[in-house]
């Protein structure tokens, strides 16, 4: 036989009573917590009094006192300790975290044969005679690198090649700053995160043939022309890492690298200067597209904007807004379309060089070197530049100021007319109720 009411009770409780007990819970924790911290917390000073009654009381008080005051000078004493080993300490002991860039001068001093990176984009940005000067000088070697060969056709490159090459040995690179993992390497599917960068090769097998002695070697360049992705493609291409606690990295028995490249002030004030400031260039894109105008022809500007035909290079922002649709208050917005350009000519969507020099015989370029860099060969089309220097002509906006004469005059014209309109209406008002008693009295 089954017996009834056997199913056990069911254990659930009402939400009043849950949430009563979660308060409970918490209100007895926080008054543990508060019973930990008042045990815990600063023990009361007792009163050290000497009773009047005791003998050689006034003893007891001066030797009190001195004590107080010699713990004071030790504290002192202490303080100027520390400050003096902070001072005193050893110069050679390397920092923990070493700086990204140093100046070029510093990198020059302290090296013997110096890689020059050059943007291949603007060449003549990147180049400075002052340095030039104070390398041959000091009697050391250079060597050119040409970088970002793969944003500028190759016939531009191959000319400022012969160009280069006749001053230094110059080399090509397309450099990347990506870690490769021993995974990467070895799987066959992301093989090709090896083809990202190319054409250290040429240049380390230039270096150990040519420098047998011990020979530091430095970096340097301009402002964000691809330095540090440099000195990383070297050392990839050697199997080695950049050391923590020094800024030297050997790369052969002979060889070591400077992993701190030195940084030139650029003296030109073309496009890459702009891109390297770009966060201030965005709010005066009109007068940057205007300056770029000068330097742009109208028959390329019209085939790589895809624009009508317009007087150049007046017309030039006009031209742009109606072709991108870009308008505000049914007027060409001039400062959007800018901020456009800019964008892509940042993201590289936009491709652009300076025109090189004219050049009758042109130089050949080692196979070894074409080999490594024949996938990054670029053949397509790119924005020409006929100058690298932007005569940029800033002009500070005014804003409109609250209160100015005109909203004055304005406030004027309006009480006057609000003036007149009020006296109208009281006259008409006074000839109603004229009307009104001349119907009563009759």
């Amino acid at each position: 036989m089954v017996k009834a009411f056997t199913q056990k009770a069911s254990k659930r409780m009402t939400c009043h009573k849950k949430y009563k007990i979660r308060k409970k819970v918490r209100e007895h924790n926080k008054k543990l917590a508060k019973t930990l911290k008042d045990s815990n917390g600063k023990k009361k000073k007792i009163a050290s009094k000497v009773p009047n009654m005791a003998p050689f009381k006034e003893d007891l008080l001066l030797e009190a006192i001195s004590q107080a005051e010699a713990k004071k000078e030790e504290k002192k004493d202490r303080k100027k300790t520390k400050t003096a080993q902070v001072v005193t300490k050893p110069s050679n002991v390397a920092p923990k975290t070493l700086a990204k860039s140093t100046s070029a001068h510093i990198t020059i001093s302290q090296c013997n044969v110096l890689i020059w990176v050059i943007d291949a984009r603007s060449v003549k940005e990147c180049l400075c005679e002052e340095v030039s000067s104070t390398i041959t000088d000091a009697k050391k070697s250079i060597i050119y690198v040409l970088n970002k060969i793969d944003l500028v056709p190759f016939s531009v490159v191959r000319k400022w090649y012969t160009v280069l090459s006749k001053i230094a040995p110059t080399f090509l690179m397309k450099s990347t700053q990506i870690i490769l993992t021993e995974c990467e390497q070895i799987i066959p599917a992301l093989k090709q995160t090896l083809a990202r960068f190319g054409g250290a090769k040429p240049l380390l097998n230039h270096l150990k043939d040519t420098y047998t002695e011990a020979t530091k070697i430095g970096v340097i360049g301009t402002k964000q022309v691809g330095k540090s992705c440099v000195v990383s493609t070297l050392l990839k291409s050697c199997g080695r890492t950049k050391a923590k606690r020094s800024t030297d990295t050997k790369l052969n028995e002979n060889l070591r690298l400077a992993t701190t490249p030195g940084v030139m002030e650029s003296e030109g004030s073309g496009l890459l200067h702009v891109m390297n400031d770009i966060s201030k260039y965005m709010n005066y894109a009109p007068e940057v597209l205007t300056a770029l105008s000068k330097v742009i022809r109208e028959e390329d500007a019209m085939f790589h904007f895809t624009l009508p035909e317009y007087s150049h290079p007046e017309e030039f922002l006009d031209a742009l807004s109606t072709r991108y649709n870009m308008f505000y208050d049914k007027a060409p917005d001039h400062a959007a379309v800018g901020r456009l350009i800019l964008k892509q000519l940042r993201d590289s969507q936009l491709k652009f060089y300076v025109q090189s020099p004219d050049v009758t015989e042109l130089a050949a370029v080692p196979e070894d070197v074409m080999k490594d860099m024949e996938k990054f060969i670029y053949q397509g089309d790119a924005l020409p530049l006929t100058d690298a220097k932007l005569d940029i002509v800033i002009v500070k906006r005014e804003k409109k100021k609250r209160g100015s004469e005109m909203d004055i005059d304005e406030c004027e014209s309006d009480d006057e007319e609000y003036e007149e309109m009020g006296s109208g209406e009281e006259s008409a008002l006074s000839d109603e109720e004229d009307m009104s008693d001349s119907g009563e009295m009759c």
